[in-house]
């Protein structure tokens, strides 16, 4: 019986887990799902390791200040918090009070740009009724 528990509570952890991290290239055989990144002037696909390298990184460093009732004056984030072209601003422009203040210079740019992959993948108007990734 424990072992069961223990196979159930791992599962769920794992779905969990991979709910958190939105669109992939080439998920279940579906489109290939691309974001242009304009500090680069080109398109970036969204591959999953580097979306899941985003996640990590959000909830370990964003995440220890942008929360509900946090007392440094961060303003509350969650991956919705802005569209996917304000998502792109924000990581271009670096006009951010957090860009500013030297809290992104512990990342490297790679690091950063797996973020901006990550937050882009589940911002607010992630959802196409166009493709039929965004169906249900």
């Amino acid at each position: 019986m424990k072992k069961k528990i223990a196979v159930i509570v791992v599962m769920a952890a794992v779905l969990g887990l991979l709910s958190q991290v939105g669109v992939f290239a080439n998920d279940e055989g579906g489109e290939m799902a691309f974001r242009f990144d304009p500090a680069t002037m080109s398109s970036r696909a969204l591959e999953y390791k580097n979306t899941l390298a985003g996640y990590k990184l959000f909830r370990s460093n964003c995440k220890s200040c942008h929360h509900r009732g946090n007392d440094k004056g961060a303003q509350f984030l969650e991956t919705d918090s802005r569209t996917m072209r304000g998502w792109n601003v924000v990581f271009f422009k670096k006009n951010v009070r957090c860009a500013k203040d030297g809290s992104w210079a512990k990342l490297s740019s790679e690091e950063l740009t797996y973020v901006n992959d990550y937050l882009y993948s589940k911002a607010y108007d992630t959802w196409d009724p166009n493709t039929a990734r965004s169906c249900g």
